[in-house]
């Protein structure tokens, strides 16, 4: 062999170990990389996960799952993501693979146990919870979960052994106790029931919360004796703790023992130290009681004394007065409710209730006047209110103020309401173009109306009549005219529409059975009078004709253009 081979053979042969070592340098260094980087992977995917990204936090996680595959903390991270986005399937499968690499890890067993738990996974919750324990066998935290998943499912004898167990570890406590009551309760063991209440109690014997529980538990299980025992140890503690007071006067209630209800609630509202809110509670409480028993008389006895004596004790509290005028409301007593409401407007001048309550019912008295008074002032304290705006331009349109009521209405439809109310006011405000005979103006609003509320039957009436009374579209005021009545079948001036509408086109006998409904229901006016002889004078009957133009005017003498047609 020439001498320069062997050296170069000698060369190769040197070279090769070294070429090998530094390839295994190579894939060393690069694995490394690839761990340093799915780590930084895994720290993005926290990142994201913490930040409430939980899609972001997959995408890290799943890259850095692909280099460390067998990393327990990785496999957590993926099971908590996914158990975000409510992916359980998914979650299982890594929150099992974290538990399996690191088993001592008894969040990663809580973890899984969890995502079991809201699968629906009764028996592989328990499992679970119960493996954590051989790892760590007083933990209290799992403990605590494994003895809620027993009682969840019905297993209340188990789960009140785990608390028993807890208990034994941590002493008396009351959270624990709570847990064995309500199961001795699901299980019908009421004796056992009441011995965790009596614990509950020795714990905290001056603690109001609990005497209020164990008169509850005592009325579920019908000894009422032993409930009012609860409470008025209670009042022993504190007589003036308007729970307790309301406790002890429902019982009261449920025993008709209406003395005892007038007494017990009246002296709270007339103590001077209650505050106003406990008054206002205990009140409000009696009222709810009435109204679900409006025929009971000693109730209702009982609760006007209770509000008589709120209102005198707190002349100046709005909400005082506000309830009395819901009970009056509720009641009819239309002067009474006026006069609290009244109250209520001076002292609470920002209850918007109040103020539409009561120029409502002023509206409603036909009391236009006190409308337009009251309906100013509550606009500087409660602007832009929409139903205030809406009965105050009623009032106008009423009293024949057409233009100021268009004012009103205009108001109205700018502040926020829900379409049905928005309907009413178009509607109102046709009728006010209607009597100022700008009918174009009529028309629009009257369309506007009915695109906002196709049932608006008052609309649907009136605009019906204004077309009839003006011979226009006759065809479309029979539809909207009958489609008012099936929306309200009984009301007078609706069949009156539907009658003078074939009046107006001349079907007489339909026109006379419809106004004859009409006059039928009692609630006739003066014009519907007319219209009946209007109808007759067509049919040739002028003789009743003149019976039934008496009769309107009788009804209104203002209708004094039917002098004349009674002569003719």
């Amino acid at each position: 062999m020439h001498p320069n081979n062997l050296f170069y053979l000698l060369i190769i042969g040197l070279l090769l170990p070294l070429s090998v070592q530094a390839q295994n340098v190579n894939v060393r260094d690069s694995a490394e990389n690839e761990r340093v980087e799915a780590h930084a992977e895994y720290i993005k995917g926290l990142e994201e996960f913490e930040n409430e990204n939980y899609q972001n936090a997959l995408d890290h996680l799943t890259v850095a799952y692909s280099t460390l595959p067998n990393h327990a903390g990785v496999n957590y991270a993926l099971a908590d993501a996914y158990m975000a986005v409510d992916d359980l399937s998914n979650a299982a499968f890594y929150g099992k693979k974290a538990a399996d690499l690191d088993p001592e890890n008894k969040w990663y067993h809580l973890k899984l146990a969890n995502i079991y738990r809201r699968a629906g996974k009764n028996q592989a919750t328990i499992e679970e919870l119960k493996l954590a324990l051989k790892y760590h066998p007083n933990a209290t935290d799992v403990m605590s979960e494994l003895a809620s998943v027993y009682s969840q499912h019905g297993e209340h004898l188990e789960s009140n052994k785990i608390y028993n167990q807890l208990l034994n570890m941590t002493g008396p406590d009351i959270g624990i106790f709570l847990q064995k009551l309500q199961n001795f309760n699901e299980l019908g063991m009421r004796d056992s029931a009441i011995v965790q209440l009596k614990k509950i109690r020795r714990l905290d014997p001056d603690n109001l919360s609990t005497l209020h529980m164990l008169s509850n538990y005592y009325l579920e299980i019908d000894q009422p004796q032993q409930a009012k025992k609860m409470l008025r140890e209670a009042l022993d503690k504190n007589n003036r703790d308007p729970k307790t007071l309301v406790m002890l006067s429902d019982i009261y209630v449920e025993e008709a023992q209406w003395d005892s209800v007038g007494t017990l609630l009246g002296n709270v509202v007339s103590d001077p130290i209650i505050k106003r809110q406990a008054k206002l509670d205990v009140s409000q409480y009696l009222f709810s009681r009435y109204q679900q028993s409006p025929n009971n008389d000693s109730l209702k006895h009982a609760l006007e004394q209770i509000l008589q004596k709120f209102v005198e004790s707190e002349p100046e509290y709005g909400a005082a007065h506000a309830l009395a005028a819901d009970y009056y409301l509720n009641e009819n007593n239309n002067t009474k409710a006026l006069e609290a409401l009244a109250k209520t407007n001076e002292l609470a001048p920002s209850n918007d209730m109040a103020w539409r309550q009561r120029i409502q019912l002023l509206l409603a008295e036909g009391r236009y006047n006190e409308v337009i008074e009251a309906g100013k002032k509550a606009d500087e304290h409660v602007p832009q209110d929409p139903f205030v705006l809406y009965f105050v331009g009623n009032a106008h349109l009423a009293k024949g103020n057409q233009q100021e009521s268009l004012e009103w209405f205009e108001k109205a439809a700018q502040a926020p309401a829900r379409k049905p109310f928005k309907s009413a006011i178009y509607g109102s405000m046709g009728d006010s173009y209607s009597a100022l005979d700008q009918w174009e103006e009529a028309k629009k609003a009257y369309e506007q109306a009915l695109s906002l509320d196709p049932q608006n039957h008052n609309t649907l009436n009136n605009y019906a009549y204004y077309l009839s009374e003006r011979g226009e579209q006759l065809d479309k005021a029979e539809e909207m005219a009958l489609k008012a009545i099936e929306l309200a079948e009984d009301n007078p001036s609706y069949l009156d529409t539907v009658g003078w509408v074939y009046y107006q086109k001349g079907n007489y006998d339909k026109a006379r059975r419809y106004i004859q409904a009409s006059i039928d229901t009692g609630g006739a006016s003066a014009e519907v009078l007319e219209h009946m002889g209007d109808v007759m004078q067509k049919l040739n009957n002028t003789s009743e004709a003149r019976e039934w133009w008496e009769k309107a005017l009788q009804k209104d003498p203002s209708r004094s253009h039917l002098k004349e047609k009674i002569v003719q």
